[in-house]
């Protein structure tokens, strides 16, 4: 036996992998925990994706905290009966799959919001969530109870099944980033939510990147039976802090830029949560393509006489009701008026 596979050598190393990760995790909860309680948790109520956002980082927070406890005992050698390791690894399961659930519900709500909820895009999405769903329940049914620990809840096995989740997570999240990525570089985006659109497409990419990697090396594991086993004890821990940072990022990168527009444009009555290219419909409509209708002439006739204001009053009106009608702003034309000799004025749009 290698030193690397030692029961002793494989418990350290999981507890310095262990301790280096929740550190971390607690340093980037300090840093933002300020942020958090003015700015997300007054949305608990009325926001879906806070109640995710808070559900992540607090269950995901505490396993980690946890696994240090159980890796420290791992690493003194300390037997452990086998019915408090399969509930040790259960629970652990648990927590790496609320995790994932919740980064893919932050994705999936975050595609809805960019095709502005609509009916076929929610289905399809949550065609590949049951599935993704149902294959995770599977395999812990199916993974758990025929775990292989030593006395110390050593992992010294991986199960095969591992292979039919990862790919099976792996497709999804795909699935999602297709999506989104899809409405993002076919739409034309208007100027002032383009860097918001532009960060929750880069957090996604990000996202999936981090879940691929982490599925591949589940993927992996069972097929390598050379496998050190620092490795196969290690991923629990790594798949629990790497879900809970990108969990983290998909919403709190997007508050803080939602936070910096609305200090900037406090003047300015602008929904971010609104995301309409310029091209939809109801946004900007289709100009009639021919000149003819396009071509408006109003005529105002203008009486010197005082006290006679009546043709004027209606031509006004006129006037202001053509201005109501072209008020759109991504797609307003402007009207020019052409005075000619008789009092009579011509308004065009350009």
């Amino acid at each position: 036996m290698s030193p690397s596979t030692e029961p002793g050598a494989v418990g350290r190393n999981r507890l310095i992998v262990s301790t280096s990760l929740a550190g971390l995790m607690v340093l980037e909860y300090a840093w933002n925990i300020r942020f958090e309680v003015q700015v997300i948790w007054p949305q608990f109520r009325k926001s879906a994706k806070t109640k995710i956002f808070m559900v992540a980082r607090y269950v995901g927070l505490t396993g980690q905290i946890l696994d240090v406890w159980f890796a420290k005992r791992m690493a003194s050698g300390t037997p452990t009966h086998p019915l408090t390791c399969k509930t040790w690894y259960s629970f652990h399961g648990m927590t790496v799959q609320c995790l994932l659930i919740s980064v893919e519900l932050l994705l999936v709500l975050r595609a809805c919001k960019m095709y502005n909820n609509n009916g076929y895009v929610i289905g399809l999405l949550c065609v590949f969530l049951g599935a993704q769903c149902a294959g995770m329940a599977i395999t812990v049914r199916m993974v758990v109870p025929i775990l292989s620990p030593s006395p110390t809840c050593m992992m010294v096995e991986s199960h095969p099944g591992q292979i039919y989740v990862g790919a099976l997570t792996i497709a999804s999240n795909l699935c999602f980033l297709t999506v989104i990525l899809w409405r993002y570089l076919r739409s034309n985006w208007p100027k002032f939510l383009r860097p918001y659109v532009e960060i929750m497409a880069r957090d996604s990419i990000c996202t999936v990147i981090v879940v691929t990697g982490n599925c591949l090396v589940v993927i992996f594991t069972p097929l390598r039976t050379q496998q050190p086993q620092t490795i196969r004890n290690i991923i629990f821990p790594l798949m629990v802090f790497s879900f809970w940072l990108v969990a983290g990022r998909l919403v709190l990168n997007t508050e803080r830029f939602r936070q910096e527009f609305q200090n900037d444009h406090e003047l300015t009555d602008v929904d971010l949560d609104n995301l309409e290219p310029l091209e939809d419909s109801d946004i900007c409509p289709a100009m009639p393509s021919d000149p003819k209708v396009a071509q408006i002439a109003l005529s105002i006739t203008v009486d010197s006489e005082p006290g006679v204001g009546t043709e004027e009053d209606i031509a006004d009106e006129r006037i202001y009701d053509w201005a109501d009608d072209a008020s759109l702003r991504s797609c307003a034309p402007t009207m020019s008026m052409e005075t000619v000799n008789g009092g009579e004025c011509y308004g065009s749009r350009k």
